[in-house]
């Protein structure tokens, strides 16, 4: 039998058998490869769960911002999808308010109390579930602390298909909401103001709680803008052009110096995202 030697420290292997290996090497990898990348998309896009392209990433741990001697928030990054959860306060008081509590609430709960801090009120811009996680576990910890989220997004909270968990296999559910808010209304809590600006597109009842009080303006924008990016809109109530509408009409007819605290991502600024923001063209 013909013998294959071209390489001679190799040993000696019949050519019909290395076309054979050869043959089923390809053929494996054929099929693998679509397997391989359907699992890097699947986990591209579960990373990216509300977004259109991952934002510019942050450190995964706790950070503290101080933007004026009377307010000051605190960002706890959840896993796993690198939502951040919001904890806003007077810097002279015990009391705060916790903004999209995430689904890691064990990290957000011994946040709250190695800072002696008591949450006076949950506020959710929107109700998908990796923004309402931990509204459960901080209303057991603290049951007066009333749940706040738009109206039109109150039924996801306790609607496990609704909140998107479902299709993740989690079938997560909120208490229901204590109170809910609608475009223009201002909600007070733990001595801070926030004005509510509805802004619909990524989810129906989506809202961003402005505050106005310090040096410059700080929103928190959940998930309709990030650092160089916008939210999904493929949802079953999303609707991209009426998230870009109002991104335009209610943000970017801010100061550009207003502080955007998104869902996920960095912080940036609306003069940032009105230069360089390439999503967020009408």
């Amino acid at each position: 039998m013909q013998k294959y030697r071209d390489f001679p420290s190799l040993p000696m292997v019949p050519r019909s058998t290395l076309s054979q290996n050869l043959l089923v090497g390809i053929t494996m990898f054929s099929f693998a490869m679509p397997f391989y990348l359907i699992v890097e998309i699947t986990l591209y896009v579960i990373c990216a769960n509300n977004r259109y392209i991952l934002p510019n990433r942050m450190p995964l741990e706790e950070s503290n911002s101080v933007s004026s001697p009377d307010f000051r928030y605190d960002t706890i990054i959840c896993l796993p999808f690198e939502q951040n959860t919001y904890i806003a306060r007077r810097g002279d008081r015990a009391d705060c308010v916790v903004i999209d509590p995430g689904l890691e609430p064990e990290k957000i709960i011994g946040h709250l109390e190695r800072q002696a801090l008591t949450p006076a009120a949950v506020l959710n811009t929107h109700g998908h579930g990796d923004h309402i996680g931990g509204n459960a576990a901080l209303k057991q910890r603290w049951p007066e602390c009333p749940v706040v989220i738009g109206t039109r997004d109150a039924e996801k909270l306790t609607d496990p298909q609704k909140n998107l968990s479902a299709g993740f296999g989690i079938s997560l559910v909120s208490p229901p909401a204590d109170a809910t808010v609608e475009d223009g209304d201002v909600y007070e809590s733990a001595g801070l103001k926030f004005k509510v600006l509805a802004i619909p597109g990524h989810s129906i009842g989506h809202v961003v709680f402005l505050h106005e009080g310090g040096a410059a303006a700080i929103a928190f924008v959940g998930d309709v803008i990030f650092s160089g990016s916008i939210g999904r809109t493929d949802f079953p109530d999303g609707d991209h052009r009426q998230l870009v509408s109002g991104i335009h009409s209610k943000l970017f007819t801010l100061s550009d110096d207003t502080i955007l605290l998104p869902g996920h991502g960095p912080a940036t600024t609306v003069g940032e995202e009105k230069r360089s923001n390439p999503y967020a063209g009408l």
